[in-house]
């Protein structure tokens, strides 16, 4: 029952994905403002734990590869 509920849903993301494709270059700066000040807060004075920088490299990079991925297909 779980797995129809997790496919239901995936599906219903796939579709909301395809319409907000139109709206791809809106999103995009401002993902890279969120981006940089992210890394600021996260920067500035060394403030925070570490596993914060760690978690924000890994997202940045992941961002990176969505959305250079439909460039590649």
């Amino acid at each position: 029952m779980l797995v129809l509920l997790f496919a239901g849903l995936g599906l219903a993301g796939g579709s909301l994905a395809v319409r907000l494709m139109a709206y791809r270059m809106y999103f995009f700066p401002a993902s890279v403002l969120f981006l940089a000040a992210a890394f600021y807060l996260s920067y500035r004075r060394g403030i925070g734990p570490r596993w914060h920088r760690i978690v924000l490299w890994i997202v940045t990079g992941l961002f990176a590869l969505l959305w250079s991925l439909p460039y590649f297909m």
